[in-house]
């Protein structure tokens, strides 16, 4: 993800911010993360992600992060048919 994000921001030199809308992987509410880029990195607001795959990953938001710390079921999720986000795809 790291990579992904590095040439997002690279690619588009006037992006400040990049926000992400999606489902909670554990509360399903809707969730907004804004990823900014850091000296050390990338700064993300309003919760965290899960790498899935090499281009999806699952988007927790703030307060289940504080509730739970583990990473989301992910064979729960395949069965309730749970779309993944793919990052890769935004900025294309």
């Amino acid at each position: 993800m790291i990579e992904t994000l590095r040439k997002i921001f690279e690619t588009t030199p006037d992006t400040s911010e990049i926000v992400l809308k999606g489902k909670c992987s554990d509360c399903m509410h809707e969730t907004t993360i804004k990823i900014t880029p850091t000296s050390g990195g990338f700064g993300l607001q309003g919760g965290t992600l899960f790498e899935y795959s090499a281009n999806d990953y699952l988007i927790t938001c703030y307060n289940c992060l504080q509730v739970n710390s583990n990473k989301p079921d992910i064979e729960k999720l395949q069965r309730r048919n749970f779309q993944f986000l793919k990052i890769a795809d935004l900025y294309r």
